[in-house]
């Protein structure tokens, strides 16, 4: 750990993470790979190379220029910061001897630069009121909540809304959703209508005419609004999140790895990691210097989440919960076992426990490993952040404008 005025700030020479003992004591097994330990044994530390140093104090130039801007907070963000050039959302005069406070302060940018305009935010509320109105007039007594991303303010400018109609009072999901969809093309609201019925959550997709912003709407399913509120409490508890959640995200999209249809990872699940991740840093910090405060240093969470699902979780054996006690589980113990894809993620789904919402991310360590192996070469040859995302970032504008 080492200190730069008032904010201190993790290096990367050792990592450790902490949980609490297993309930069963008999009952062993390797939460990190290359490790034989048992339950008891998680906080013994987990030798690395040691990839970075912040080496803030050789050669320190004044404190204003080198130290890491704090992390807004979530009422800040909401009150409207101002934002970033489009074509420079890169603060390019902004420089540090360290890169990971370099690495903390682009992202910062970035998110800067991805948050919702004033205009932007009227536009996305236009087109949710045009489809309220065509809803309200099919189904007068129905209940409309927007749910995902929309909802707890994690959207990108191209994240589509999601929402769902309750006591609407239809006898099938079906019935409803070509009902909507009728009412949708006589109202000449939607383009590219697309009803997918037989799906195991049946949904309507289509795009609002006049913002250009794509909709998913389905019937009856509570669980979305709910899930939605349990992430905006933990974007209130963990400020890291938002910000890690929407660079990842971009991460995610540009190698379209970001739907789980194809084996990537989708929001939810991307969030219930960065949330244990968050969780077990900082328990493990307590444990170790309670007296000072908790790692918020973007840049160092950013490469350690990705040093710790990357390279040190066992996932043949163990899954990962954001809200057990214990944090790591077995795949055994929970049915979340599949014999013939062992090394799959599992992760527990908060809000149905019995749920195991990474099953279906096949491609997970295409993901994980190669934006490791990018981080590792970042750090030791300096390079921008922006450089990973300036082009693929120019090309989501250019998309979401069409």
């Amino acid at each position: 750990m080492e200190s730069n005025g008032s904010i201190l700030y993790e290096t990367l020479d050792s990592f450790s993470f902490f949980s609490n003992p297993d309930p069963t004591p008999s009952e062993s097994h390797a939460v990190f790979r290359n490790q034989i330990t048992s339950s008891a044994d998680l906080s013994a530390d987990i030798p690395v190379a040691d990839y970075f140093s912040l080496d803030v104090a050789a050669e320190s130039p004044p404190r204003d220029a080198e130290e890491s801007p704090p992390l807004p907070s979530v009422d800040d963000q909401a009150n409207g910061e101002s934002k970033v050039s489009e074509l420079a959302w890169f603060r390019s005069g902004s420089k540090f001897k360290s890169p990971m406070i370099q690495l903390h302060k682009e992202i910062i940018d970035f998110c800067n630069f991805v948050s919702p305009t004033p205009e932007e935010e009227a536009s996305r509320s236009a087109a949710m009121q045009g489809v309220l109105d065509v809803v309200k007039y099919i189904w007068p007594h129905s209940k409309v909540e927007v749910f995902g991303s929309f909802r707890t303010g994690l959207y990108l400018p191209t994240s589509d809304i999601d929402v769902v109609i309750l006591d609407s009072k239809v006898k099938t999901p079906q019935i409803g959703l070509y009902a909507l969809a009728r009412a949708l093309s006589q109202r000449n609201i939607a383009k590219k209508t697309q009803v997918i019925a037989k799906a195991r959550v049946p949904i309507i997709k289509f795009v609002e005419k006049k913002s250009g912003i794509a909709f998913d709407i389905s019937f009856d399913m509570d669980g979305g609004p709910k899930a939605a509120d349990f992430i905006k409490d933990a974007v209130k508890r963990l400020p890291p999140l938002r910000p890690l959640t929407l660079i990842l995200k971009v991460f995610l999209q540009q190698r379209e790895l970001n739907e789980v249809y194809s084996g990537g990872v989708g929001s939810y699940t991307l969030l219930a990691m960065l949330i244990a991740f968050l969780q077990l840093h900082w328990r493990g910090q307590e444990l170790l210097r309670c007296e000072r405060s908790m790692e918020h240093n973007l840049g160092i969470l950013l490469v350690k989440f990705f040093d710790f699902y990357g390279r040190k979780l066992n996932t043949l054996d163990v899954g990962v919960s954001c809200i057990s006690s214990g944090t790591f589980y077995l795949k055994t113990d929970r049915g979340f076992l599949n014999t013939q894809r062992p090394e799959l993620l599992s992760i527990e789904d908060p809000q149905a426990p019995d749920n195991d919402v990474g099953r279906n991310s096949f491609n997970f360590f295409k993901v994980i490993f190669c934006n490791f192996l990018f981080f590792q070469h970042y750090v030791h040859i300096s390079l921008s952040l922006c450089m990973f995302l300036h082009v693929s970032m120019y090309c989501m504008w250019v998309n979401s404008a069409l």
